[in-house]
């Protein structure tokens, strides 16, 4: 009877032990990264097919909008992790209650937005009277309002038609407005086709429109090591664009259906920051210049009321684990 006991104690200690050891091993679920077409953002994508996210041991899973809005809202909702997505785009989030950190910037526009205009408009000042589309809370809206800054004109100076980004172009080849506001690819092909112009970029006002990584603050609070391993695999895909960039535009590219030769034309409308950039940005004690640029975002969407608080900068960015690779 005695030995019988304690066989069956061994089975079921077996039984439990090995149950143990099945709940340890079970793979953990993949990060999902939202991402839209920006050539800025694409070294994340890059990481992902070259593998560098899985050399460092974390499993992702891209998740591609074909609208950057849609991208936004998925992060708003919580249907993805992580976000690629602009520095004004995250204080929105943030300042509306969305619990976020951003961890790392990945780069500013340098000529990738601007503004489009029909022949005979050949200054942002020239748009005082005319119509002009933009998607009312984005990046395109702040590129524009940064453009008539430059000049002195306010929004009642104009005539906003607010139209998704991505549907810019079809009204303007349209005649249905006489400028709008976008990005590459749209601001260029948009000239081109529409026999216009492009009469201001981001060159313009540069540091203005900043893109970054955005994560839930949930996903840092249980994953942390795992949020380190994809801030260095993605610092990885910059290192290896600089090493090999034909194949980097080539990889990039065809994420966006284009050629490495178009991808490198976009690529010189920004700045990628690499990994001692990125350090000299967030700074060691809440001092790098990206708190500057989020302190001056946050107080020009404030006064043009795209938000309804000035954020605490301090709050939304994370700079621990661009800090921690050595």
């Amino acid at each position: 009877m005695k030995a019988t006991n304690r066989t069956l104690f061994m089975i079921v200690l077996s039984v439990f032990l090995l149950g143990g050891m099945a709940a340890c091993s079970k793979p953990k679920e993949p990060i999902k990264i939202g991402i839209s077409a920006w050539a800025g953002v694409e070294p994340a994508e890059l990481a992902y097919r070259k593998g560098f996210y899985e050399q460092r041991g974390v499993a992702v899973e891209m998740v591609r909008f074909s609208a950057y809005t849609d991208s936004i809202k998925a992060f708003r909702e919580g249907r993805v992790d992580a976000d690629m997505q602009t520095f004004d785009d995250a204080i929105r989030l943030f300042t509306a209650g969305r619990k976020i950190k951003v961890v790392l910037f990945t780069d500013y526009s340098y000529g990738g937005d601007g503004i489009v205009a029909k022949a005979g408009i050949n200054s942002v000042a020239d748009l005082k009277g005319k119509t002009v589309g933009v998607e009312i809370g984005t990046v395109s809206h702040l590129s524009l309002l940064k453009a008539m800054e430059t000049v002195g004109l306010q929004e009642d100076d104009i005539t906003i038609v607010s139209i998704p980004a991505w549907e810019i172009k079809k009204n303007f080849l349209a005649g249905k407005i006489d400028a709008g506001a976008t990005w590459e690819p749209y601001l260029t092909s948009s000239a081109e086709e529409g026999g216009g112009q492009v009469i201001i970029t981001s060159r313009d006002y540069p540091k203005a429109i900043v893109t970054t990584m955005a994560l839930s603050d949930e996903l840092i609070a249980k994953r942390r090591d795992d949020v380190q391993k994809i801030v260095s695999a993605y610092f990885d895909a910059v290192q290896f664009i600089k090493e090999h960039p034909h194949e980097a535009y080539t990889i990039m590219g065809q994420a966006e259906g284009i050629s490495a030769e178009k991808f490198a034309q976009y690529v010189e409308g920004i700045r990628y920051i690499d990994l001692a950039g990125n350090k000299a940005a967030f700074g060691t004690a809440q001092d790098g210049e990206l708190y500057s640029i989020g302190r001056e975002l946050g107080a020009f969407l404030y006064k043009k009321r795209v938000i309804k608080s000035q954020p605490h900068i301090d709050d939304l960015l994370d700079g621990s684990f661009v800090n921690n690779i050595k």
